[in-house]
């Protein structure tokens, strides 16, 4: 049948050719969770043998089709990405069918357009950023800095704090990062002019007692808390699943277990999403303010009123009034969503200092 096909696409006119790759990868996409190993085997193989006689149109739409496909062959995710940029895009940023080998390889040899794809896929060993550091120009090396998905080096590290000195948005990219050392931090904030400096390094002070406070109580706080899972049909690994899938808002999923007031599930959704450890995450939840929760909650994107579904709920738990709510919300609605992710940096990279000095 595969042979049959294979000369039927090459015995065809231009216009049957295109039509019959649009039919086969139709159909793979559509069946790709269904079908078995030999019938993957014969989509990939039949795209494979078609794919020379194919326009730069129609190899872009077949790449974005196939991109996000996790049945892709290897040879096939291998020959779109290195093609044009247009073409190559796609299969760059979001195929999970090449491998680092396979990234390391096109960082070397690609042009820049093809590094940038590449500085924008949502995770990179530390080897293909220092090849897209060393090799890529000025944006490039900006996307690698703001891609908090990227493993960067100690060299790379050093390099993009060095490069801050005359690049603000770098500048600002590295200070969102939970990767560096407090003492490269301390490089950036000395980077900024004056006025800038002393406002972050006034954040950087309100944050250090609570920073100190969660890492000697939290996980006294969590075995003394009565938080608790709540039995309700709502799966909070499903909904992760969902939420990294992007088929779900973490918004959504939020307002749902406030409205349950589940807080143990908005614990385990904003650990799991903010890097930050779960017990740490439940001490903030069950403290009397909401300055930690709202760090959290701005960093990720959560909405006012998504917020205050949170914040009622966490004080249902707490046992607080509503103006306490009301205050929680006009506080979350001053906080800058920069503001929070640099406040979120700042507690990640101190209390894994706090926690080497402790070990």
């Amino acid at each position: 049948m595969l042979k049959e096909l294979i000369e039927l696409a090459n015995g065809s006119t231009p216009e049957k050719r295109h039509q019959l790759v649009e039919h086969v990868t139709d159909l793979f996409i559509n069946g790709a969770d269904s079908y078995q190993t030999e019938e993957i085997t014969l989509f990939n193989t039949l795209l494979e043998n078609m794919l020379p006689t194919m326009e730069a149109e129609q190899k872009q739409k077949v790449s974005e089709q196939l991109a996000p496909i996790p049945s892709t062959s290897h040879d096939l995710a291998v020959s779109l990405a290195g093609e044009q940029i247009e073409i190559a895009r796609p299969m760059l940023t979001q195929s999970e069918v090449l491998q680092n080998e396979d990234i390391l390889k096109l960082a070397k040899t690609m042009g820049q357009s093809h590094l940038l794809a590449i500085s924008q896929r949502k995770h990179l060993e530390s080897n293909v950023t220092d090849v897209l550091l060393e090799r890529g120009e000025q944006p490039v090396k900006r996307s690698v800095a703001a891609n908090t998905g990227a493993e960067i080096s100690n060299w790379g590290s050093r390099l993009l704090v060095k490069l801050a000195e005359s690049d603000d948005q770098i500048r600002n990219s590295m200070m969102e990062r939970s990767d560096i050392t407090e003492a490269e931090l301390e490089k950036l904030i000395n980077q900024m002019p004056g006025k800038q400096q002393d406002a972050v390094r006034a954040l950087r002070k309100q944050n250090e007692d609570l920073v100190n406070e969660l890492f000697q109580k939290a996980s006294r706080a969590v075995a003394a808390t009565k938080l608790e899972r709540k039995a309700t049909r709502i799966d909070a690994k499903v909904m992760l699943k969902d939420i990294r899938a992007e088929e779900m808002q973490l918004g959504q999923a939020i307002t749902q277990l406030a409205l349950s007031n589940n807080l143990f599930d908005i614990c385990f959704l904003l650990s799991e999403l903010s890097g930050l450890e779960q017990k740490y995450v439940t001490n903030v939840m069950v403290r009397y303010d909401a300055t930690g929760i709202a760090v959290l909650c701005k960093s990720l994107g959560i909405t006012d009123n998504e917020y205050s579904a949170v914040c009622k709920a966490k004080a249902t738990h707490n046992k607080q009034p509503a103006t306490t709510v009301n205050n929680w919300i006009a506080d979350y609605q001053t906080l800058s969503d920069r503001d929070a992710r640099r406040l979120l940096s700042f507690m990640k990279i101190r209390l894994s200092t706090l926690e080497e000095q402790a070990a």
